[in-house]
């Protein structure tokens, strides 16, 4: 794939190149320069601030880039043509998705103007897709601040000036494209980078179908692939191996994964409207009993794998019937079954989405150490994305979470390792328990099988 890829510079403070910035440090010109060879190369570029052109039309940062030999424009209608964008402008946020599908650049930076709100803030909506996001308030750093990286575009910088900003966080340091590359002594994030021609490939299998209803062949069974990585992806030869009966299939040269899209390939069944795949095999390739689908790259390495047995596929089902569909449910037969006979008027699949709206806050009572909890009292430590958005409410933060492939939810039995603290019964209750491998924390959803009492949900860090 020859598309352009495009690359973000995030400054907590928009004071940084203006022109108190430029008059306060003698290195801001030469940050400015670097920013533009980083974007695009040592050419000549065209480059437009999206900003009021009364605002900058004397603006010192337009005249480095000119005499630089770059083209500049000011205003609120950006060129077609245009290789980067400079803007603080926290109203754009939501311009900002189709001007990186599209290989713009962008030089972001946090406002710092109103002393009321950081306005910055806003633009965490468009900033979590891509793993970052703007603290809420400012950070009150001011000053020249020593700049200890030795990133391209802080090449001969030694400091830069800024009036207070808002600091950045990385939610997502597993992803190679993002990176803080400037703290200040405290730890804050004052200026981060995105680089997509670095950005690591997050795709999996996500569900493999393996019990079809044509008879016989079972010609509608799929397995699916999902692109979970912050670009598109060419996929042409990789391979799908079925481990029960040692099938291949080969990805056709030209197959590309869009970000945040999915394929399917059927047994013998062509659907264009998910890919058009199929192994083109007459007899049935997934076991229904229990089997497992590899994923492998061009050169052989294990991307991705998916084992289930029978049960697990019945859960799967219902998880997704629930618009639950990354959740992993543990959950014996024997134990739902067991469970239903104590009765009450709150089914099993009642329970599990009661429990579910519980964890992530959107319903019933939340308890001390509840995940919304958990994630508002540690925020800055496990980097969640929506940080106290809506005036301190986390329910964005914990759906987050819920969503990830590693997040699991088990019935609680008797015989369940961690059971509740505060003593109530599986008698009396439906009991969930939820694990999240990155905060380290187990939580429980309690439904009364009456219905009669209110859900709610606590839990405790592990050791």
């Amino acid at each position: 794939m020859n598309k352009k890829l495009s690359k973000i510079v995030l400054a907590n403070d928009a004071s940084t190149l203006s022109n108190l910035g430029f008059e306060k440090s003698p290195d801001t010109a030469i940050f400015a320069k670097n920013i533009a060879n980083w974007f695009t190369g040592d050419r000549p570029s065209k480059f437009h601030s999206y900003s009021d052109p009364k605002a900058e039309s004397e603006s010192t940062l337009a005249q480095t880039m000119t005499k630089a030999g770059h083209t500049w424009t000011v205003g609120y209608d950006i060129p077609e043509d245009v290789d980067a964008i400079f803007l603080h402008d926290a109203s754009f946020w939501d311009k900002l998705t189709d001007l990186l599908a599209a290989g713009v650049n962008i030089y972001l930076a946090a406002e710092t103007e109103d002393e009321d709100y950081a306005s910055g803030y806003d633009f965490n909506w468009f900033l979590w897709e891509v793993g970052f996001q703007f603290k809420e308030g400012y950070n009150g750093i001011s000053g020249n601040q020593p700049i200890n990286s030795d990133h391209p575009i802080f090449a001969g910088v030694k400091s830069l000036y800024q009036r207070n900003g808002s600091s950045i966080v990385d939610f997502q340091s597993d992803e190679q494209a993002n990176q803080i590359l400037v703290k200040s002594s405290e730890g804050e994030g004052l200026y981060a980078i995105l680089d997509l021609s670095n950005a690591t490939t997050h795709v999996r299998i996500s569900r493999i179908v393996s019990d079809g209803s044509v008879k016989s062949t079972e010609a509608d069974e799929y397995i699916a692939i999902v692109n979970e990585g912050l670009v598109d992806l060419d996929i042409s030869g990789w391979k799908i191996h079925s481990k029960n009966r040692d099938k291949e299939f080969s990805f056709p040269t030209g197959t590309v994964l869009k970000k945040g899209a999915e394929c399917q390939v059927y047994t013998n069944e062509v659907h264009p409207d998910s890919g058009g795949f199929c192994f083109g095999s007459k007899s049935s390739i997934w076991n229904n009993k229990v089997d497992e689908g590899r994923l492998y790259d061009t050169q052989g390495n294990l991307m991705s794998s998916y084992a289930y047995t029978e049960q697990s596929q019945k859960l799967s089902d219902l998880t997704k019937s629930l618009g639950l569909d990354n959740l992993i449910l543990e959950a014996e037969p024997v134990a739902i079954k067991a469970q239903k006979a104590l009765g009450g008027e709150v089914t099993f699949e009642e329970a599990l989405d009661q429990a579910y709206y519980s964890f992530v806050g959107f319903a019933g009572e939340e308890k001390e150490g509840s995940l919304t909890e958990v994630i508002a009292a540690n925020a800055a430590a496990v980097s969640v994305p929506y940080e106290a958005y809506f005036n301190g409410d986390h329910e964005p933060s914990s759906y987050h979470y819920m969503q990830k492939p590693t997040t699991k939810i088990t019935l609680c039995t008797q015989q369940t390792p961690m059971l509740p603290t505060e003593g109530e019964s599986i008698e009396a209750n439906w009991i969930f328990m939820l694990q999240i491998p990155e905060l380290n924390t187990v939580h429980w959803a309690i439904i009364d099988r009456s219905g009669e009492e209110e859900v709610y949900n606590y839990g405790r860090k592990l050791s």
